[in-house]
């Protein structure tokens, strides 16, 4: 028996009756293209990939902030995080396109957050046994690069700003290597990467029904009227997961919950400073350059305010609410009273699918044979693609590839206890 058989095999793919294909993925945003790329580049199954959109990066992926660091609450995040980072860094050789249109600029990541020096050093030594490049910066070292910055830790309250009374931090985490991708050109290059690997990939074709025989999923029953019949099932349906899974019964556990997050554009001139990334604790927000270097974008602080479930992921203001963009610029000014504020500013809004529990994604088996999730990443999903992908098409084929995390593929499972986690999109 060959190895494409023996996958083909595998209890995860197999049927009574001869499938039309052997997986279905459902969405094909970066999550969903990442696994048909690393199942498509381990082995011989057929996969079938659709997508209602017309195009990729038209739902969560295209509003993703697209930073990619590696601190996070689990070690074996981390890891996931720092493999998906090196595929990022390495984009061409891990997807195997001669000219992507993706690329990595390394920004480096500064944290803001009111810790002791021991506490830091505690963080450094994790952060280093997991493989991630991180130093610790004094205030003065901090101000001697990027001396238009504000080191305020004390948390500020947005109904009460006039009010608000500063305390410098002392000592802060800088990761060297962090940095920003391009997520639309990325999901264009997983979808040709995937295509090139024999993959299908159908956008402007939604899924209409989940179809089931005796307690298992056996396919889909797509919007055109079409069934296809098929051995697995993934769900990487983003914001849209709630509604394919209970066409099939699953996922009742974890309550995932598609949100608004508000982002704003502020223009950013040649004269105006090269920034790092920087995570602020005192407003619960983060701010980046766009890799043009004329704007920089602004994460709304996490104020419930400012974060709106939504129940129809189908219908939801794209513009940023005006109080959240003065809210947001207040925040920026306050970080950053040394730079000219000023300038043409614009927005837009995302759906992020926020697990409620603990931040994390639930990844692998549903509780219905025949459907495996990817669903609810609360922000992070672009950050962890690549790892994502390898996980879920590790347990599917059995089969080891370059870039592959060190992490369990049941990490996620949706049976696991809540991880750690220091929550929402710091987790």
């Amino acid at each position: 028996m060959t190895e494409s058989e023996e996958v083909r095999n595998t209890q995860a793919v197999r049927l009574a009756s001869e499938p039309d294909v052997d997986v279905v993925i459902v969405g094909a945003g970066i999550i969903g293209s990442a696994i048909a790329y690393q199942i498509a580049r381990r082995s011989q199954l057929r996969v079938l990939v659709v997508d209602k959109a017309p195009g990729p990066a038209t739902g969560s992926t295209g509003a993703s902030v697209a930073i990619s660091r590696c601190r996070y609450t689990v070690p074996e995040v981390v890891r996931l995080a720092y493999r998906s980072q090196l595929a990022y860094r390495s984009w061409s050789d891990f997807t195997g396109l001669r000219e992507p249109i993706s690329n990595y600029t390394q920004l480096g990541a500064l944290w803001v957050f009111d810790r002791t020096v021991d506490q830091l050093a505690a963080e450094s030594k994790r952060l280093h046994s997991n493989g991630v490049a991180v130093e610790i910066l004094s205030a003065k070292d901090v101000l001697d690069r990027w001396p238009e910055l504000d080191l305020c830790i004390e948390p500020i309250d947005f109904g009460a700003v006039a009010k608000h009374q500063c305390r410098q931090g002392e000592f802060f985490l800088y990761e060297v290597e962090a940095g920003i991708a391009d997520p639309a050109g990325a999901n264009a290059d997983l979808v040709a990467a995937s295509k090139r690997e024999g993959v299908d990939v159908r956008f402007g074709i939604g899924v209409a029904d989940v179809v089931t025989d005796k307690g298992r999923v056996v396919g889909v029953r797509l919007d055109n009227g079409d069934e296809v019949r098929c051995g697995l099932v993934v769900n990487a349906a983003g914001p849209w997961c709630n509604q394919i899974n209970q066409m099939a019964g699953a996922q009742k556990r974890w309550t995932l919950t598609p949100t608004r997050v508000q982002l704003v554009l502020r223009e950013w001139g040649d004269t105006d400073p090269r920034l790092p990334i920087t995570f602020d604790g005192s407003t619960d927000g983060c701010y980046r350059m766009e890799r043009s270097g004329e704007q920089i974008l602004l994460v709304s602080p996490e104020i419930p305010s400012f974060m709106e479930a939504t129940k129809n992921p189908d219908d939801f203001r794209i513009s940023p609410d005006r109080e959240c963009v003065e809210a947001t610029l207040a925040a920026f000014q306050h970080r950053a009273p040394g730079v000219r504020h000023v300038g043409t500013t614009t927005g837009t809004c995302g759906l992020y699918t926020i697990n409620e529990q603990d931040s994390h994604p639930i990844v692998g088996p549903s509780e219905i044979e025949g459907l495996w999730l990817a669903n609810g990443f609360s922000g992070h999903g672009f950050k962890l693609a690549p790892g994502i992908g390898a996980m879920m098409a590790r347990a599917i084929t059995g089969v080891e590839a370059p870039y592959d995390p060190d992490v369990p593929d049941d990490l996620f499972a949706i049976d696991r206890t809540p991880l750690a986690t220091s929550g929402g999109v710091f987790a």
